[in-house]
């Protein structure tokens, strides 16, 4: 996925297509793990994009899908680039913040059928799995050997 592709959708969906729109999806797209609006902010300062530019095009990136809030902690949401309209989940490594699709979803029938028992309505949900990838758990190991 390409930060024109993402501005092209953008355009469609009646956002215009700014300098610092571009900048800030250039810097998504070309990050491989997540991050936080705070690592944009400051990554993105030297080219003249301010604060409040890059929260309200992160919060419109994901009010279309195009990226999804992981919660990491209480004060610590971060953020990964994703194809909208597909139905996924994240295996985030809290080590070096790398994210993970999950394409399989078993959340969905589970939660059906507990819905269904006690006549509940199910709008969505959403998951993402903690913990270390291979990498970091062996780089955990060494250092501890």
């Amino acid at each position: 996925m390409t930060a024109d592709e993402i501005l092209a959708r953008l355009r469609r969906s009646g956002h215009r297509d700014t300098s610092p729109r571009r900048v800030i999806l250039e810097a998504i797209v070309a990050r491989s793990g997540a991050f936080t609006v705070q690592e944009l902010v400051d990554e993105l300062a030297a080219a003249g994009v301010g604060r409040a530019t890059v929260f309200r095009t992160i919060n419109t990136l994901e009010d279309i899908g195009y990226v999804a809030r992981l919660h990491v902690g209480p004060e610590c949401d971060r953020y990964t680039l994703c194809s909208p309209g597909e139905h996924h989940h994240h295996l985030v490594c809290t080590s070096c913040g790398d994210v993970f699709p999950i394409a399989e979803c078993t959340v969905d029938s589970a939660a059906a059928e507990a819905a269904r028992r006690i006549s509940f309505s199910i709008r969505g949900h959403h998951v993402d799995v903690y913990g270390s990838c291979v990498s970091c758990a062996e780089a955990a190991g060494a250092a501890k050997g």
